[in-house]
């Protein structure tokens, strides 16, 4: 049967020591310095301030921008340190979510494990990312509607703040935010079983909660719009290239304008339930990665027997409210639908399945190259339903060896034993490699974070800054883009430069007509020499094409 009671003093106590292990990991491997790609992106603008890519995360920026004033390390590691943080309490987060619905401590600290060591959570966690931020407030969302479910009237401040967080994550990372669509649903189902009068008083705490979470958010997003540095994604990329996605700058003028853009993303909109998208292939695709990446077989098992607990538990329920033999399918409903207040982690864990089934929906139908990142919220609920499945398997095997009367009644503590090596195993050698190299060894999907040399970017473009003259304009790559206008501008090594992204996403690998212009203008003003970092599609027609700044970049002139 399922537990009823809520996680205790010693439980937050345990969580706290499993987040300070946790934190340890990641900070043992965690990138040293400015990497690549959308990393170096959040390194830049959470110190300038700037509208990132779509959608924005300003929440997140500011969030990142209060680890950044600790005094340690350089900028860069900062950040990357908010993401190791965040992962951190998310793993916390889980042991906690999993003691709403197993008595057994051992069972959801092992779930919290297999969270903590998954492929795709570890290494973002290393870097700096928006997605362990995201999955830090989605847990404390959840945690926030399981405490406040139990004595709703009581802790109804509970759901003020678990609304407005659900507000706030939309500046975080929007996959945060999908609770957004089964979480009132949970609240009205909760207020069903409660006395009318304190409905209202219950709701209006959820109204005031969503007031206050919109408001800083489009208070941030209007505050960092207003601010809008050269760094801002706006302007290197999206005014400079608006050709490219059919927009004119007057489709931007204005601060609404501008968010809907960002919010809606408008460069990656073709990415967002394409018509040529298979689902099936997409539900393959998502088995296929957690399967062979991130849980092993095993530990799904366990998520099964954890998901079945809730099955068993209805039926308990209807046989305890007077339909034993269980023969009526519409007698044992209604049966258990008047049983549900006597078990509040029941419907919690019907809850999760239905933020869990609406977070897949729309993750499996996205598309943008590299969707595996987003599929990372789904594991908090493998990883809570992994911890509840053994926490199962070990209650049952206490209780049953507890008839024994021989030697065996004593092989209790290696059930727990050989369910942690369950969990730990699939990982061992390759995060033991990373712990002892100090760095995320076992990383594949290296194009933010140079595995090789993890100081290759500070080096490669440290010197090629210093090549290139004070006041240069330069179009390059995005791989490279916010690695140096970090150490041009964060780091003031040429805080003069000006940096345009050449061939953003929807642009087909062509430089935008908007940009050429911007392109053509500059060199034709003379104030600032233009340089590229590769001889794009089309230049050769605009463009004299020479190479300069030690052979790095190419100077371009007018043709005659």
């Amino acid at each position: 049967m399922m537990n009823t009671s809520c996680p205790d003093r010693k439980d937050y106590r345990l969580a706290v020591l499993i987040g300070v292990l946790a934190l340890a990991l990641y900070v043992r491997t965690l990138a040293p310095d400015v990497l690549y790609h959308d990393s170096a992106e959040f390194q830049t603008l959470t110190y300038t301030l700037g509208m990132t890519h779509s959608t924005g995360y300003p929440i997140y920026l500011l969030a990142a921008r209060v680890v950044g004033f600790l005094p340690l390390y350089s900028p860069a590691w900062r950040v990357n340190l908010f993401s190791a943080l965040c992962a951190a309490w998310t793993v916390s987060g889980v042991y906690l979510l999993a003691r709403y619905f197993t008595p057994n401590r051992i069972g959801a600290a092992l779930g919290s494990a297999a969270l903590a060591l998954s492929y795709t959570f570890w290494s973002q966690a290393i870097i700096a990312e928006v997605y362990t931020p995201g999955m830090a407030v989605l847990t404390a969302v959840l945690l926030l509607l399981a405490y406040w479910q139990r004595e709703p009237f009581a802790r109804r401040r509970a759901l003020a703040w678990a609304t407005a967080l659900t507000c706030l994550a939309l500046g975080v990372h929007l996959s945060a935010a999908l609770i957004a669509p089964a979480a009132p649903l949970f609240v009205l189902w909760v207020l069903a079983f409660r006395p009318k009068a304190q409905w209202w008083p219950c709701l209006r705490a959820a109204l005031i909660g969503f007031g206050v979470g919109i408001t800083l958010y489009f208070g941030t997003f209007i505050l960092i719009d207003l601010h809008n540095p050269p760094s801002s994604f706006f302007q290197m990329t999206m005014v400079s290239s608006r050709s490219a996605w059919g927009l004119e700058l007057t489709d931007m003028d204005n601060v609404f304008e501008r968010w809907w853009l960002t919010f809606m993303s408008a460069q990656w909109r073709s990415a967002m339930f394409p018509e040529d998208a298979s689902f099936a292939v997409s539900i393959s695709n998502y088995l296929t990665r957690v399967l062979s990446q991130e849980f092993s077989l095993w530990m799904i098992g366990f998520a099964l027997l954890g998901l079945g607990e809730i099955n068993h538990s209805a039926r308990q329920l209807a046989r305890r409210s007077g339909n034993p033999d269980l023969d009526d399918a519409k007698t044992r409903a209604k049966a258990f639908i008047k049983s549900i207040p006597t078990a509040p982690a029941l419907s919690l864990g019907v809850f999760m399945v239905v933020a869990y089934l609406v977070m897949v929906a729309f993750i499996l139908n996205y598309h943008p190259g590299d969707e595996y990142v987003f599929y990372l919220g789904t594991y908090i609920y493998i990883a809570t339903a992994i911890g509840v499945g053994i926490g199962r398997t070990i209650e049952w095997a206490k209780r049953f060896l507890a008839k024994r009367k021989n030697w065996t009644r004593r092989l209790y503590p290696l059930v727990a034993v050989l369910c942690a090596l369950i969990v730990v195993t699939p990982y061992a050698g390759p995060r033991w490699e990373a712990l002892k190299a100090g760095k995320g060894t076992f990383v594949q999907e290296t194009y933010p974070y140079p595995l090789e040399n993890l100081r290759e970017p500070r080096m490669i473009y440290t010197m090629r800054l210093q090549l290139l003259p004070e006041n240069a304009f330069v179009v390059m790559n995005w791989r490279a883009l916010y690695t140096m206008y970090y150490l041009a501008h964060v780091e003031k090594l040429r805080p003069n430069i000006i940096l345009k992204e050449a061939t953003p996403f929807g642009s087909n690998g062509q430089i935008a007509d908007s940009l050429l212009a911007e392109m053509i203008e500059t060199v034709r003003a003379g104030d600032r020499p233009v340089y590229v970092d590769q001889v794009y599609p089309g230049l050769r027609n605009h463009f004299r094409v020479l190479p300069g700044a030690g052979g790095n970049f190419y100077r371009l002139t007018l043709r005659p």
